[in-house]
């Protein structure tokens, strides 16, 4: 709960992508009603890794790091 208020893990930042600002005045109760959801979807195969050259992805249709790999 508290990465998902704070928007870091340990000394690292997430990606500004991650809505801090909307996660932040979330109750309790709502910040564990979300992680229970989330552990019930399925992981996503999709590789990014953004230190290796951007190449086409088949799943988002974009460039990415290991993008010919999915």
């Amino acid at each position: 709960m508290n990465v998902m208020r704070t928007g870091q893990v340990k000394a690292r930042q997430l990606s500004p992508i991650m809505p801090v600002m909307v996660y932040k005045n979330l109750t309790d109760y709502d910040l564990k009603a979300i992680f229970a959801f989330l552990r019930t979807t399925r992981p996503v195969k999709h590789r990014v890794d953004n230190s290796e050259p951007a190449t086409e992805c088949k799943l988002c249709r974009q460039k990415h790091g290991n993008g010919n790999e999915n």
